[in-house]
């Protein structure tokens, strides 16, 4: 999400999937041709306000015609908090794909279920103010900011 601070460069960095997490016997689980607006109805957990995932999933709820007073059951602080509260059967989440495996390995109560393409995207950008002069890092931050 863009954060449109004065002196903030944001560069993306990359875009991709999201999934979606369920428990065990969900209608959803498994499946990997799920349409958006099967996010319509479904009891939702997401992460904490503030959190650019957050916003992400539900502007993609939002594009899939889910209300903005659709029930959004519990939110967590984390990623490894949602998904065990996924795996409580508490509702569903979206995880990007590449937290997949790390958030859902230690759990065999929860599933996962794939989008129909075009698959929702979430995307990771990176974000630069000035950098402090002299120091390595800050030096090659610079170039990619277009600053000298």
């Amino acid at each position: 999400m863009p954060l449109g601070v004065p002196g903030v460069t944001e560069l993306p960095l990359f875009d991709e999937d999201f999934v979606l997490v369920t428990p065990a016997g969900h209608p959803l689980a498994g499946r990997d041709d799920i349409p958006r607006e099967g996010l319509r109805e479904l009891r939702l957990l997401l992460l904490d306000e503030g959190h650019c995932l957050r916003d992400q999933a539900l502007d993609i709820c939002r594009e899939a015609g889910r209300s903005d007073g659709a029930e959004v059951t519990t939110t967590a602080a984390g990623l490894a908090t949602l998904v065990q509260l996924v795996a409580g059967g508490l509702g569903v989440t979206l995880l990007p794909r590449t937290a997949v495996t790390v958030e859902t390995a230690r759990n065999s109560a929860l599933w996962t279920g794939l989008f129909a393409d075009p698959a929702p995207r979430a995307g990771s950008p990176s974000r630069c103010g000035r950098a402090r002069p002299g120091r390595p890092s800050s030096r090659s931050w610079r170039r990619r900011c277009g600053e000298r």
